[in-house]
């Protein structure tokens, strides 16, 4: 309950009446609970001194801990809420519309914003437990990411790979925070493209970007394997590069200064070696129970980093119709400066 407490004295100070959260990963920092969105409303609303869950019938027992206000399928889920008239109202962004929707229309509030501008503040500051989990999280994902290079084999298509990852990661683990991505040769030059039917060759680039959920809590790593040695003879400069990229940014990330200034130092390494335009992504995100959170390591973002925040770094140079090159750690501010939770070398794995 301590979150809900820090919740309502942010909504005290802000001069907000309400926050109405969905079953989302909100909900899940605020009270524990994990559920997909569906289409009945399970909703957490929260006022400055007060807080009930709105809860289908299917879900009662799983919440009889909580102050619930309980509906069946014959009722109207929404007259179980009471908003006060020309109230200030904050709505968990990634809330389904049709509930946004319905509130506005019922109700009428004086105001509507997103959750986020408080939820944020209060997620990107992780507290212990949270830190502890995330770097045992990192721990159990790269010995997994290690075992698995067995599984890469020369003729594997990458949709062959990816599965064998995924699947792999899935028995291994509670889940996985976002689907894999594995790409080989020219197809590691697009960032984001999902794996093909394209057969994995010696010599190729390989790109593998994956991350667990452990105890919740999500982690994202990026390193680039090969068979045998690449045939690319620049595979080995461009990866020299990123990774003083990587490694600059790491170090220069620190208490007190602003999220673009840590991105601007992974950028100036990358131009000065000729090849800024191939560096197409922000340097990094925050991660916590969502794989991508604030603050964000873009170009523009003049947050000032803290204590116990966490985030990516992850660099990239992308040669179209070539290859691309990406490494990603993740990393805490702790006592004013970076600590790299990640112990994965960041050279070619060569298998």
């Amino acid at each position: 309950m301590d979150r809900i407490k820090k919740l309502q004295e942010e909504l005290e100070k802000n001069y907000i009446d309400y926050v109405i959260i969905g079953t989302t990963s909100n909900m899940q920092y605020l009270i524990g609970f994990n559920e997909e969105q569906m289409e009945r409303p399970l909703l957490l609303i929260i006022s400055k001194d007060d807080f009930s869950i709105i809860v289908p019938k299917i879900y009662e027992e799983q919440l009889r801990n909580y102050p619930i206000k309980v509906y069946d399928d014959s009722e109207d889920p929404y007259s179980k809420i009471n908003l006060k008239e020309n109230s200030r109202v904050l709505i968990d962004d990634n809330m389904y519309s049709l509930f946004t929707i319905e509130i506005i229309n019922k109700f009428k509030p004086k105001s509507i914003q997103r959750a986020s501008l408080i939820m944020r503040k209060l997620r990107e500051i992780k507290d212990e437990e949270e830190i502890s989990k995330m770097s045992q999280g990192v721990r159990i994902a790269e010995k997994l990411f290690l075992d698995f290079l067995n599984e890469i084999k020369e003729g594997m298509s990458e949709c062959e790979a990816e599965r064998k990852l995924k699947s792999y990661l899935i028995q291994n683990a509670e889940g996985i925070s976002f689907e894999p991505i594995l790409t080989s040769g020219p197809n590691t030059s697009m960032p984001h493209l999902k794996c093909t039917s394209r057969k994995i060759r010696k010599g190729d680039v390989i790109i593998i970007d994956y991350g667990i959920k452990y105890n919740g809590y999500s982690t994202d790593t990026t390193r680039v394997v090969s068979i045998g040695k690449p045939e690319d003879k620049l595979v080995e400069k461009i990866l020299e590069i990123v990774r003083k990229s990587n490694e600059e940014a790491e170090k220069y990330a620190r208490e007190g200064i602003e999220a673009r200034e840590v991105d601007n130092i992974a950028r100036k390494v990358i131009k000065e070696s000729g090849y800024g335009e191939y560096f197409i992504h922000r340097t990094g995100h925050g991660i916590g129970i969502d794989v991508h959170e604030d603050p964000y390591i873009s170009p523009n973002n003049t947050e000032i980093l803290r204590n116990n925040m966490v985030f990516t770094i992850e660099p990239g140079i992308y040669l179209p119709n070539k290859f691309g090159i990406r490494i990603e750690d993740e990393v805490l501010i702790e006592n004013g400066r970076s600590k790299v939770i990640n112990s994965l070398e960041k050279e070619l794995f060569i298998l």
